[in-house]
């Protein structure tokens, strides 16, 4: 009896990207994974998604050096945060998507896009990919050019207008409520659930019996009302991942982080002076290897946030 052949599956997605700062005078290098994916493989990799993926620094010789790898937390609330954000985007736009949909013009490449604009100190990353050279055994290294990126800009991600008919958008930093600005995202998830507890100037219900400490009694009926955190705030959404220490020599490519999760796929990198921990720039030389995991979507591991039910109630 003739043996199967097992048909074997091309793997047709790019996952590791070689990456450079697109302006050496930062200290702090923005990555949006979608971004770069999408530069490589050429087609669409959605930003409401957390993706796996590791970094590689190639060092230039010079000082001992640190690089911080930063990313959203993968906290509950920051996953619901998203998910509410993407809620109430798609009912926002429920009618103007159906209108699109009924066109010519479905707005195919069209994505739901929270910002994170790291400030004027940072650079947001730049994929380069190399030709061989006509004679000799140099490879060419050239940047893969966008056109329009959603991902960088003065204000960066999906807009909406609200009632006075200003743009809103959404951001993982600070809120600007004013004409052509941005809602955190965070602090509107809090808004849901912010917590208040009850003056209660009452002795207890077991008030006449001398047995209970009415003062006993109302301390723990108080702390069992306050929760072991801040109930009114959320810490930062971005913490510290992984970090990678180059020595001085900086030679080879054994400098490497280990597996992370990036919500919403942004990557921040912030390089300092292992010595003395001041800031340094990236600079053109150091070259970065984004190796993003395998998986189910379009070739990546890259699990979906869910739309939470929009809370403007339409």
């Amino acid at each position: 009896m003739a043996s199967k052949k097992i048909a074997t599956k091309i793997d047709d997605c790019q996952r590791v990207l070689a990456l450079r700062a697109a302006d050496d005078n930062a200290g702090t290098l923005t990555i949006h994974i979608p971004d770069m994916l999408m530069r490589a493989n050429r087609r669409q990799y959605t930003q409401a998604r957390a993706y796996d993926f590791t970094l590689q620094v190639d060092g230039v010789v010079g000082n001992p050096r640190t690089y911080k790898i930063f990313t959203l937390s993968n906290a509950w609330w920051v996953k619901r945060s998203i998910e509410m954000a993407k809620g109430v985007w798609l009912a926002s736009t429920k009618k103007e998507r159906a209108m699109l949909a009924e066109s010519d013009r479905a707005a195919k490449w069209g994505d739901f896009i929270i910002g994170s604009n790291t400030g004027a100190s940072a650079t947001f990353s730049n994929l380069h990919q190399y030709s061989p050279a006509a004679s000799g055994d140099d490879m060419t290294e050239a940047e893969v050019a966008h056109d329009e990126t959603i991902y960088e800009g003065p204000r960066e991600g999906t807009d909406l207008k609200d009632d006075s008919g200003d743009k809103m958008g959404f951001t993982v930093n600070a809120a600007d409520t004013s004409g052509d600005g941005v809602f955190n995202i965070f602090d509107e998830y809090l808004l849901t659930r912010q917590h208040v507890s009850p003056q209660d100037t009452r002795a207890g219900p077991y008030a006449d019996l001398f047995e209970i400490d009415e003062d006993a009694l109302l301390s723990l009926k108080g702390d069992g009302d306050q929760a072991p955190w801040d109930l009114d705030a959320f810490p930062s959404p971005f913490v510290l991942q992984d970090v990678i220490q180059v020595d001085a020599d900086g030679a080879g490519w054994s400098h490497r982080s280990s597996r992370m999760t990036a919500p919403l796929g942004i990557v921040i990198v912030k390089k300092v002076e292992t010595d003395s921990a001041s800031e340094q720039n990236i600079v053109d030389e150091e070259q970065f290897l984004l190796r993003v995991s395998k998986g189910t979507y379009k070739g990546v591991h890259a699990p979906a946030y869910k739309a939470m039910p929009s809370s403007l109630g339409n």
